[in-house]
């Protein structure tokens, strides 16, 4: 049983392949309309601790290998990543490169002539330290959970669009199945893969996983006049915000950390980007690519992140209720380590552990050891 968007449609997908039974995928609404379908989807691997890498490093092999993988096409174009940070920041910079370096990764320190030898167009002086990853790019967000789902039903799965989830039925210490506005659905395992309503369903449980829901704005240009979009997909920490190919003519921007973080209702938001951040982001983009100062904004969205209070997600099972996991808390993160979340849930619940990396660091209850994880630059630069 899960609650989904892509983290629960890859781990629903993963459970029926190991055979585990019946697995029924729930949805309020239609298969990624929600946080999922909104994601920037760029696709690198640098963070700061050894779990994480090894998760987006095996989802990346995923992205790569997609229709063998998994089955049909998730819109994986690998333009190659760059991450540009100021110096304030070097010696997290640093470890995160070595860290990537040692499990794997193919991510490398490249200077500025570097750089501008693959896109001469972008204005870096105020770069001071530049990471290159040749594998990585961006995916198709809306691409990616719907091969997921058509997976998932062509294994046997059952999808149950449409349908809310209004509660949780648990008794003497482990989850008996769901309530939902279609009728009741009986299950010994329940997968909280909820995103920004996690928090709700875990307490209908009768867990409480500290959750904040952030309102994230994007804001596509078209670059067609300009020579067309970046070569590359850039997470830019020197100037807060991060760009990408948006198709063969148009571009994603939006605003990256350090920023403010407005903590809003998933129920009532406002859907429409406000005009203050289309003037601040075509400024920041004008200063660092020149060429763009007259790229035209085209269409413009919002999104939502589910965030945790150290900004990493919250996997595993629950202390006290037998059967229900958590998959929940992706401060931003949660399409690109999709994938590898999917197999390593599903291999949990199957087996009890997980043979090549350890959740338990990710676990709910490192709040209340006072365990939390941390990341070199903060914020969900993770």
């Amino acid at each position: 049983m899960d609650l989904g968007i892509i983290n629960g449609a890859a781990t629903a997908l993963h459970l029926v392949r190991r055979g585990i039974g019946r697995v029924v995928l729930v949805d309020k609404h239609l298969i990624a309309s929600g946080g999922t379908g909104r994601s920037a989807a760029i696709i690198r691997q640098h963070y700061s601790n050894d779990e994480l890498v090894k998760m987006v490093k095996r989802s990346v092999e995923v992205f790569h290998d997609f229709d063998d993988e998994i089955g049909g096409d998730c819109g994986f174009v690998n333009t190659g990543w760059a991450f540009f940070v100021p110096e304030s920041v070097a010696s997290g910079f640093e470890r995160n490169v070595a860290m990537g370096q040692r499990l794997g990764v193919e991510v490398r320190e490249i200077d500025h002539d570097a750089l501008l030898a693959i896109e001469p167009r972008v204005a870096i002086d105020d770069v001071a330290r530049i990471a290159y990853e040749p594998g990585s790019g961006y995916a198709n967000p809306i691409q990616t959970t719907h091969a997921y789902v058509q997976a998932f039903v062509e294994a046997g799965g059952i999808l149950r669009p449409l349908t809310s989830v209004t509660g949780v039925d648990a008794s003497d210490s482990r989850v008996r199945g769901i309530r939902t506005d279609q009728g009741d659905i009986a299950a010994g395992i329940v997968v909280n893969a909820a995103g920004p309503w996690a928090d709700r369903v875990a307490e209908w449980a009768g867990v409480r996983l500290p959750l904040d829901v952030t309102r994230e704005e994007e804001i596509i240009f078209e670059t067609a006049a300009q020579g067309g979009p970046p070569r590359l997909c850039f997470s830019d920490m020197a100037a807060a915000f991060y760009y990408r190919p948006h198709g063969p003519t148009q571009m994603l921007v939006g605003r990256g950390y350090p920023k403010a973080y407005e903590t809003v209702s998933p129920d009532d938001y406002r859907a429409e980007v406000d005009v203050p951040f289309i003037e601040e982001l075509k400024k920041l983009l004008a200063r660092r690519w020149p060429c763009y100062r007259d790229a035209i904004a085209v269409n413009s969205y919002t999104g939502l992140y589910d965030v945790t209070p150290d900004w990493h997600p919250v996997l595993g099972d629950v202390d006290g209720l037998d059967g229900f996991y958590l998959c929940a808390g992706f401060s931003g993160h949660g399409f690109k380590i999709g994938p590898a979340i999917g197999e390593l849930m599903a291999e949990l619940i199957c087996t009890g552990r997980i043979e090549e990396l350890s959740l338990d660091r990710f676990r709910l209850e490192r709040f209340e050891r006072g365990a939390q994880l941390t990341a070199a630059y903060g914020g969900n630069r993770a």
